[in-house]
């Protein structure tokens, strides 16, 4: 676990970095945001942050663009 969380604060350290097109995880979202999953998957329900797109068979992740949007308020 720390290991994992050790990996997250590192992403999410260099976010401002990272290209519009990248994805990340809802852990790195709710890191990044301060909202719970929930919150965040709610935000999702009412269209305040896009739907995510697939990275996998049962894994989602949000572009960092619209992420950027998400946190300005711009959605």
């Amino acid at each position: 676990m720390t290991r994992q969380i050790s990996s997250i604060n590192a992403r999410i350290s260099e976010f401002d970095l990272l290209p519009e097109s990248a994805i990340i995880s809802v852990k790195e979202l709710s890191f990044i945001s301060g909202r719970s999953r929930s919150s965040i998957w709610r935000d999702v329900g009412v269209g305040r942050l896009p739907k995510p797109v697939a990275t996998g068979i049962q894994s989602r992740g949000w572009k960092v663009g619209d992420v950027r949007k998400y946190l300005n308020g711009d959605i």
